[in-house]
């Protein structure tokens, strides 16, 4: 394992107070460190074949071989396994045969670290159903850290983010929950590689790199518009399923933008190789940072290589390295990954989101008409908007690309099955993308102004204040599909006049 794959802990938010005896936990199947405040100027290239070594006082780092936390759903059990030379993993007290919740059978052990162990289970309740998929990932506290509160109270936040972030390119976490002493957390189970075994396919990754450097920033846009940071960005974390859906993993050390202010604080990790210089400097967190992970990543996709020779941020700035031009590629593509990789975050894209207009070209086509044809069409665009009300699609759905009819007919069958069981954001989650394939689809108008009007009496009847409502009226007014939405906007204007809560 080369030391850009080693998570460090930055910053000690963790314990009541400063004391120099305070334990830092982060819950990672490949790292976990007990640290004192001495640790933190580690050099980690120090830990370069190392499976334990000590730090200061007190420190202890524990460093598993390349663990993958996402496992597969079929039930021939070599497939499970992600490559034959995956590495054998220490026994822990709970092991194979052992039942949870008197529901989850712990079937294989997929990997372990200092304090926790990943395993695949089957869910006993889905196969007395007769589910098609039983198995789930169980990621769970093991050894002296099952013990230790605050090791169970991260777990619980990393379920908490993840189960915000219902999106296709973002692994779903299902639930956590205990069995006497033993914590855990259940998410989905996939079957595929890692990133980071992807990208020394080369000719795999010249054939799929740019779809997916754009999933990959899709998913992170999905948190960044949640105010959630990822935080520890890398080709490990991310995981291709053999259907060639991206999956970003692991949101232990995921990190909210705009706190509530009760949390007892935050472990705040990040790998070298892959942090921008302000996360190394311990600023305060920005968009931006995922941004430059995310710009690491994609020239790997392309080159094979980490564009500043796995040298950390600020050791590349101040040797005044500059990533070479990658062959190949667009210059709108290499202009977004350029920019990505700049030292300072203020020539970074701000966000995910705007990495992703800039790499896919988004708007090149607008930005290179005449300022007269563009003005043209603003002003028919205008026209429209003041004569002619949006009744319905301005194209038939048979006149869609076939290609668009059937990515359209896949969302929507997607969000049905989520309305099937009450799947609420995973239902509008589709509808939003079937929206935009073809605004003003009857069929999605219909579904989104019951979800909207089902919305809408659980937020009236929800016991909070009204500041608090519209706040989760202003997350559903993000979706382009609701943007406009004239109940959703009448209701945030009375909850913003409402003088006190009910």
């Amino acid at each position: 394992m080369s030391d850009t794959d080693k998570t460090r802990v930055s910053k000690q938010t963790l314990g009541a107070g400063d004391s120099e005896d305070a334990t830092l936990i982060d819950i990672d199947s490949e790292l976990t460190v007990a640290m004192s405040p001495q640790a933190e100027s580690v050099d980690p290239t120090e830990l370069e074949n190392d499976k334990t070594v000590a730090v200061g006082d007190h420190t202890q780092v524990s460093v598993s071989s390349d663990i993958t936390e996402a496992v597969s759903g079929v039930v021939d059990d070599s497939d499970f396994f992600i490559s034959d030379d995956s590495p054998d993993v220490s026994a822990t007290s709970l092991d194979v045969g052992s039942v949870l919740k008197e529901r989850f059978y712990l079937e294989k052990k997929l990997g372990e670290g200092g304090m926790g162990a990943v395993f695949l289970a089957v869910d006993q309740r889905k196969l007395e159903a007769k589910h098609k998929d039983p198995y789930v990932a169980i990621k769970l506290i093991t050894g002296d850290f099952s013990q230790d509160p605050m090791a169970y109270i991260s777990l619980q936040r990393e379920t908490d983010k993840s189960q915000k972030l219902a999106h296709p390119n973002i692994i779903t976490v299902y639930d956590f929950d205990r069995d006497g002493d033993v914590f855990f957390m259940t998410m989905e189970a996939l079957k595929g590689r890692t990133l980071d075994q992807i990208i020394k396919d080369r000719e795999h990754c010249r054939d799929h790199a740019g779809e997916y450097i754009a999933a990959i920033a899709q998913g992170i846009a999905y948190a960044h518009k949640r105010n959630i940071l990822h935080s520890d960005l890398k080709p490990a974390n991310i995981f291709v399923t053999d259907e060639g859906v991206v999956k970003v993993l692991d949101f232990g050390i995921a990190r909210a933008l705009y706190g509530s202010g009760d949390d007892i604080g935050e472990v705040v990790g990040l790998t070298p190789g892959y942090a921008s210089c302000e996360m190394i400097a311990a600023a305060p967190p920005h968009t931006s940072d995922d941004v430059y992970a995310i710009g690491i990543i994609a020239y790997q996709l392309y080159t094979g290589e980490h564009p500043f020779a796995k040298k950390k941020a600020t050791i590349a700035r101040d040797e005044g390295l500059r990533a070479k031009r990658i062959k190949g590629i667009p210059n709108y593509q290499w202009q977004a990954i350029n920019s990505a990789l700049a030292f300072n975050r203020d020539e970074r894209c701000h966000d995910a989101g705007q990495f992703y207009r800039k790499f896919t070209g988004a708007g090149r086509g607008i930005r290179q008409l005449s300022l007269a044809l563009f003005a043209l069409l603003l002003g028919f665009a205008a026209y429209v908007a003041l004569y002619e009300p949006e009744l319905g699609p301005e194209i038939p759905f048979e006149e869609l690309p076939v290609a668009v009819q059937q990515q359209f007919s896949a969302h929507l069958a997607e969000a049905d099955l989520a309305l099937k069981f009450n799947d609420v954001n995973g239902a509008l989650f589709y509808l939003d993308r079937a929206y935009v394939l073809h605004p003003r689809n009857p069929e999605v108008m219909d579904k989104l102004e019951e979800l909207v009007a089902n919305m809408t009496a659980a937020i009236r009847a929800a016991q909070v204040e009204p500041a608090q409502r519209v706040q989760q009226v202003d997350e559903l007014l993000k979706y382009e599909s609701l943007v406009q939405n004239p109940t959703l906007l009448n209701l945030k204007k009375s909850l913003s006049t409402s003088p006190q809560s009910p």
